[in-house]
């Protein structure tokens, strides 16, 4: 595990923090028809130079309110990167809130900006669902066919998957968590099932690879009726590729759908969204965005 972190007194930032309002209006914003009948206010800020979180409040095509969360951020090699967490920073598995995980891993030239939920889990036990390899190390070695995985290179290249690429490239891994099901693929949006997962309007939480450098996390609220409703996976593989993905999986959602990021004066994490839950859930991964310093 990663061994710079000092929980032993206050939270430590030593980057200049800044926010830069960017005032953008609906063309920051683009889902098309399919989605929204109008859009209620769409802000964006820069938490650093290279990761943008965007908010969007909207009505969708029924009228009903729909609030989405949306971080962008470009990897440099030793500079930006992504990473997989797990609770406690340990090489067990365990149940953990995102804030707290980020709180685990950050440190003095490890400087956590932002992160979301990841894969899906036993709520019992908090093992993930599918395989879990931070750096570089699998923590559980396990993807059934129909799965699906976004994995870091050890090159930093970021990838998205299923059983067969997986078996392929894991030992080119440095960190790997799974998802399910795939939203876009080479740019298309993928057609997805008709059973009740894919149909209701649930909170969601979806990780795209834009570019080879630019990578987006994106939750949707739901379960809040007068706040946010929520999306089928349909809509949320159109949203995904509104932003630009050329590849995008669905991760873990409903309660667990969570986006962190840095307070405004750099001290400690905000959660950005409303967890349908009214609070954190202790999950089993997420996957964060740190700068390197």
């Amino acid at each position: 595990m990663r061994k710079m972190k000092n929980l032993s007194g206050p939270l430590t930032i030593v980057f200049l923090y800044f926010i830069i309002p960017l005032n953008l209006q609906a063309q920051n914003f683009v889902p098309g028809d399919k989605l929204m009948s109008e859009l209620i206010s769409d802000t964006s800020f820069r938490i650093s130079t290279n990761v943008k979180e965007t908010h969007v409040r909207y009505l969708n095509k029924a009228g009903k309110p729909m609030a989405i969360y949306i971080l962008e951020a470009r990897l440099k090699k030793n500079k930006l990167s992504m990473e997989a967490t797990s609770p406690f920073n340990k090489d067990t598995f365990a149940m953990q809130t995102v804030r707290r995980q980020m709180k685990w891993e950050n440190g003095p030239k490890h400087q956590v900006l932002a992160g979301v939920n990841a894969d899906f889990f036993n709520m019992k036990t908090g093992v993930p669902t599918t395989m879990s390899i931070k750096e570089g190390k699998a923590l559980r070695d396990t993807i059934l066919s129909g799965r699906y995985f976004v994995g870091v290179k050890k090159n930093g290249k970021i990838i998205i998957g299923d059983s067969a690429l997986y078996e392929r490239k894991k030992n080119k891994l440095q960190e790997a968590l799974g998802g399910f099901p795939l939203l876009v693929k080479n740019g298309h949006v993928i057609p997805q099932s008709s059973n009740k997962f894919s149909t209701t309007r649930h909170p969601r939480t979806a990780l795209g690879i834009v570019n080879k450098r630019t990578v987006i996390f994106v939750v949707v609220d739901g379960r809040q009726p007068d706040y946010s409703n929520g999306m089928p996976l349909e809509e949320l593989a159109i949203l995904m590729k509104s932003l630009g993905a050329r590849t995008a999986l669905n991760l873990d959602g409903g309660g667990s759908s969570t986006l962190v990021s840095i307070e405004d004066n750099g001290d400690g994490w905000e959660v950005r969204n409303r967890p349908s839950g009214s609070r954190q859930r202790a999950v089993a991964n997420a996957w964060i965005i740190v700068n390197e310093q």
